[in-house]
């Protein structure tokens, strides 16, 4: 159901938009997208990935169809060629192509169906698949690739950047209504779309390291997060607030020789952080307190560090001593590694040699109970 966010109340857009808001509109990677019509056959290709060298594309195709074709051009002058075809079994409604990765930058697909019951075709609407340069196109003075985000946040999304492409991943409210940039290039994201390169060299060479890249927050009003997973790196953008706001953001690649030389893993030891979120929030934690900065919506309760309870109406700053220590001297930050977490939306952490810092957003109406556990000192 389509809503607006109003501090735990939802209130229904009007039918014409709900419908808008349900229609599955088609993941593909894209520089710009096709309106597609609601009908009672769907006739679309609704998806294009990229697997290993190959593209996957998959489509709705209406009951009764004989045989489907892909067809393709470099160009909107270009004339179309058949590019697969597909045999349509009995009462089938969707079909898959599998076809070599094209080694031009833009390229248009579209579908041609024959009916069992008619010998002419009908074709669909056109859709684009687009790509964009390798991140090391352009470097930095400093010779780091750079991503460079700009665009409205209006929910919680989150974008995993791999050596091979960038997924985007929608969580909560709208998609974005108009297209991002990412390094002036435009990408009109939908549900899991994946951007990419064709050819060499990779989206972000392995001349680049993900483990250490590091992020520049330009603009936003409200979380923009990074986090490292298993050959990956993942940004989230959480807008809690009413309406969409403007994000700005660089992640910055470094060359893999200059990742730093690993330091003593400290002493081993677990944290584990509680509360019932509503809206949005940071924690900074040093080997000396944690500090509480709340952003948006209203202020969490049932907050906990390891079992000792923290009254954030009294205050927001939590020393780590005596009866309200939290965490063992000798704690490495940077060996932090979340192992596990609860909630309905982001919880999320990022550390250096000083401190580790936490997120958590609770974008939709109410509040949800949160747990994040993080684990120092181990492998």
């Amino acid at each position: 159901m389509s809503g607006t966010r109003i501090h735990g109340l939802s209130f229904l857009l009007p039918i014409a938009a709900l419908a808008l808001a349900l229609f599955r509109a088609p993941p593909p990677i894209l520089a710009s997208d096709t309106s597609l019509s609601l009908s009672p056959a769907p006739f679309v290709i609704t998806s294009i990935s990229v697997e290993g060298t190959n593209l996957l594309l998959s489509a709705d195709v209406p009951t009764g169809s004989a045989q489907v074709t892909l067809e393709m051009r470099a160009t909107l002058e270009a004339p179309w060629q058949d590019e697969a075809s597909s045999n349509v079994q009995a009462d089938a409604t969707e079909t898959i192509f599998t076809i070599p990765q094209p080694t031009n930058n833009v390229c248009f697909f579209r579908l041609k169906v024959t009916t069992l019951s008619a010998s002419s075709s009908e074709v669909s609407d056109e859709l684009q698949y687009a790509t964009m340069p390798s991140l090391a196109s352009t470097l930095a003075p400093s010779g780091d690739a750079i991503f460079h985000f700009k665009g409205r946040v209006d929910g919680s999304d989150k974008i995993i950047i791999t050596h091979d492409g960038a997924l985007w991943n929608h969580v909560n409210w709208s998609w974005p209504m108009d297209p991002v940039m990412i390094n002036d290039r435009r990408w009109k994201p939908e549900k899991k779309n994946y951007l990419t390169i064709v050819g060499h060299p990779k989206f972000l060479p392995e001349t680049f390291s993900l483990e250490s890249a590091s992020l520049e927050k330009i603009e936003g009003r409200d979380v923009v997060a990074m986090e490292c997973a298993t050959n990956a790196l993942i940004v989230y953008l959480d807008d809690t607030p009413p309406g969409p706001g403007e994000y700005e953001f660089t992640l910055h690649f470094h060359p893999t020789g200059s990742n730093p030389a690993k330091t003593a893993p400290g002493v081993a030891a677990n944290l584990k952080i509680a509360a019932q979120i509503d809206g949005s929030d940071c924690l900074k934690i040093t080997s000396r307190e944690a500090t509480w900065s709340h952003q948006n919506w209203s202020w969490p309760t049932g907050v906990a560090l390891n079992g000792v309870h923290w009254d954030l109406q009294c205050t927001n700053v939590l020393e780590n001593s005596g009866t309200n220590a939290f965490l063992p001297s000798g704690v490495n930050f940077l060996t932090a590694r979340i192992i596990n977490r609860k909630g309905r939306d982001l919880a999320t952490m990022r550390a250096d040699k000083d401190a580790l810092w936490v997120w958590f957003a609770d974008n939709p109406n109410g509040s949800d109970s949160y747990e994040l556990d993080i684990s120092f000192g181990r492998q």
